[in-house]
């Protein structure tokens, strides 16, 4: 068996196979043989079917089966043994005519095409993001109070600020004055805007990098590409009309991610990383050695039950990786602080929230 790798240009490397008899009939054989030993027919005792019966009954598919795993396993090494970067899997060479006919052909030539992931150099430094610092007023936290009361009236009467109301909107942190309570809102608030702000300033990091880092992609392949993977629901007309709006963003960004992944390998998510999601998520901040050993074995079994859901393993791995790159935006990009209220954020968010929504559909 022979491969030959061709470059096509800067994205795309074509591969060729060239398959002959010699390369597969042993396999077949084997196959044949172990069809032979398991074998049931009328007139003929457990593994006494006859080969030549066996070869016309069975030979085409097995002689399939064998040439089309020895293809994906071909195609496999050659990625790996030349670490070729691509985008996706190899795709069959449509400018190569392939017409293959199993049962005659003893030798065979087979086309694919891999895109190659464009080569990214990023100095982060050079991308400046806005970050909002969210103030609280004392106008904000007069009315927290105030609807905090009216939530909990009774008989149409406002409770008093005093040390019962207190403790009924925060359990256990045993408030005794109305200065205090005030600070435990404004608390409570900042972490909330907090989360906010760095959530927006990670949706700001990741346009302004897929706006204004310009690389080329192999966008028919990438068409081809997304066909394939949506099994006969899309049409290449339907891919050509949406393929800038509802693909190409996504593309570019999940290219970027994986460059910066490639390059600082500590923002890969782990399993630990997975593990420590699940159990904070479950069991708080809890230390191991508070724990007794059938507590430590109830936690296990959750966090196993929860990852072995890939849905969820899918969602939590996204979430990590997101708290990763927003930690490594904050340390490496042009920071720019800008102060504002809730209000003046919420104005000049909610546009860039639906943006980088549409970008997240993209990528699922």
């Amino acid at each position: 068996m022979n491969t030959t790798l061709t470059a096509k240009n800067d994205l795309i490397t074509s591969i060729q196979i060239d398959i002959v008899k010699a390369d597969y009939e042993d396999e077949v054989k084997k196959t044949l043989k172990q069809y032979q030993h398991k074998a049931i027919l009328p007139g003929f005792r457990q593994g006494k079917v006859p080969f030549g019966m066996i070869e016309r009954m069975h030979g085409q598919t097995v002689k399939l089966d064998v040439i089309n795993k020895m293809v994906s396993e071909t195609l496999n090494n050659q990625i790996i043994e030349n670490k070729l970067d691509i985008i996706g899997y190899p795709l069959p060479d449509q400018e190569k005519e392939q017409v293959i006919d199993i049962a005659k052909d003893d030798n065979m030539t087979f086309y694919f095409e891999v895109a190659n992931k464009p080569k990214l150099d990023i100095n982060f430094s050079d991308f400046q993001v806005n970050k909002y610092n969210i103030s609280i007023t004392d106008k904000e936290i007069d009315n927290i109070v105030q609807r905090l009361r009216e939530n909990n009236k009774k008989d149409d009467q406002l409770p008093e600020l005093n040390e019962e109301f207190f403790n009924l909107i925060f359990p256990g942190a045993d408030i005794k004055d109305i200065d205090s309570f005030r600070k435990k809102i404004y608390d409570e608030l900042d972490i909330q805007y907090n989360k906010e702000s760095e959530r927006m300033f990670y949706n700001n990091a990741v346009d302004t990098l897929i706006n204004n880092i310009t690389f080329n992609l192999p966008d028919d392949f990438l068409k081809r590409l997304i066909i394939a993977n949506s099994e006969g629901k899309l049409t290449r007309e339907e891919v050509d009309q949406n393929y800038e709006k509802n693909y190409l963003t996504g593309m570019k960004w999940q290219l970027i991610e994986d460059y910066i992944v490639g390059k600082y390998p500590e923002l890969a998510v782990n399993e630990d990383d997975l593990r420590n999601f699940v159990k904070t998520s479950y069991f708080g901040h809890l230390n191991n050695d508070t724990m007794d050993d059938e507590m430590k074995e109830r936690m296990n079994n959750i966090i196993d039950t929860v990852l072995k859901d890939q849905q969820q393993r899918s969602y939590i791995t996204n979430q990590i990786i997101s708290n990763k790159l927003t930690t490594f935006f904050n340390e490496n990009l042009k920071v720019e602080p800008v102060n504002v209220n809730y209000e003046e954020f919420m104005k000049a968010t909610m546009p860039e929230l639906d943006k980088k929504e549409e970008v997240e559909e993209t990528k699922e």
